[in-house]
């Protein structure tokens, strides 16, 4: 069992990595966030030590920095923003390198190619040399221990705080990582103070998500998923994050659902109720053809992923008798029989 004092205590280290400011690039946030995903994708609920194989530590890692190799363009100039308060961090480097040499803009499409496990080493590497290596200090190894480059070992502290703690550490993050941006002389030309950093740091863009439109207008027959009323077109059609962003801000195929703008209001950060849990299971997160397609698309896919951050998220919520949402202003109380979607 790890102690409510503990839990504290790790809470009040990690914010004081925030408020370093000895980091020059913005690694460590991208390192916690990674590490945070992965806790929750692959750790459980066991007060017990988490081993994090650095293939897919490495793999995270350059897909939060895949969308940042764009050019932005929202100030007097365009360019690649700057990670790094000297030269370009390595990283983005090592991705262009990736990009130019293969063509390809989707990461879901990347990952598949012979370039990029050439290059797996190179981006395992430079995350070991920084942000592994600086992140904690030597005698105060707090989040996890490491003996060589093939593997993390989160402490059974970390691999349940950053499970129970996600969202305030992952918001956490990337404000500080908007912020380090925003802070750099070098992206002073290339930002200005209207632009919506966030959105093109961390989320799919609207173009890319308006494409989904079509796909799922077919796989719903043309009506909201939540309510089944008819969506009269696909430019008053939402795309919705089933399991919500706010608790898990990335874009899997089987996560995504076509909505009417009431209901996708009307749901907004919540959970969503029994009925409609089960009728994801069975008609859009089990639906190979469906996913498949969206994955041709340039979007992720993994079923089991997606299955194991809704089994977490409803499970946190039943510990904490968390209201689900059902439809405007009926909610139900989210208990144990959820989680019997997850046997």
């Amino acid at each position: 069992m790890v102690s409510a004092e503990s839990q504290i205590e790790f809470l009040q280290k990690i914010q004081t990595l925030f408020e370093d400011s000895s980091f020059s690039a913005t690694y460590k946030y991208a390192l916690l966030i990674t590490l945070t995903n992965l806790a929750i994708e692959f750790g459980n609920d066991q007060p017990e030590e988490l081993i994090l194989p650095s293939k897919k530590i490495a793999t995270r890692f350059a897909e939060l920095y895949w969308p940042q190799i764009k050019e932005y363009a929202s100030g007097k100039n365009v360019g690649v923003l700057h990670q790094n308060n000297g030269i370009q961090a390595k990283i983005i480097s090592v991705l262009l390198n990736i990009q130019n040499e293969t063509g390809i803009d989707s990461f879901a499409n990347v990952v598949t190619s012979h370039v990029w496990k050439w290059k797996m080493n190179s981006i395992i590497t430079t995350i070991w040399q920084n942000p592994v290596f600086y992140l904690q200090e030597d005698e105060n190894q707090f989040i996890y221990t490491y003996s060589n480059n093939e593997s993390l070992t989160l402490t059974k502290e970390a691999h349940i705080c950053l499970r129970k703690f996600s969202e305030y550490i992952i918001q956490y993050a990337k404000n500080g990582w908007m912020t380090h941006l925003k802070t750099n002389v070098k992206n002073q030309q290339i930002l200005n103070t209207d632009s919506d950093l966030e959105s093109f740091l961390f989320g799919a863009s609207r173009d890319t998500l308006i494409q989904l439109r079509p796909v799922l207008m077919d796989y719903q027959h043309g009506r909201c998923f939540y309510c089944a009323k008819n969506l009269a077109s696909n430019e008053k059609a939402d795309i919705d994050h089933f399991i919500p962003w706010k608790k898990y801000s990335r874009n899997i195929a089987e996560n995504l659902v076509l909505t009417c703008p009431s209901c996708n209001r009307s749901k907004s950060d919540m959970l969503a109720g029994k009925a409609h849990l089960e009728n994801w299971i069975l008609k859009a997160a089990t639906n190979v053809h469906r996913n498949s397609e969206i994955h041709h698309l340039g979007f992720l896919s993994d079923l089991e992923c997606n299955k194991r951050i809704a089994h977490w998220a409803y499970r946190n919520a039943a510990v904490a008798n968390s209201n689900a949402w059902v439809m405007r202003n009926q909610y139900e109380i989210i208990n144990q029989d959820y989680l019997s979607f997850f046997q």
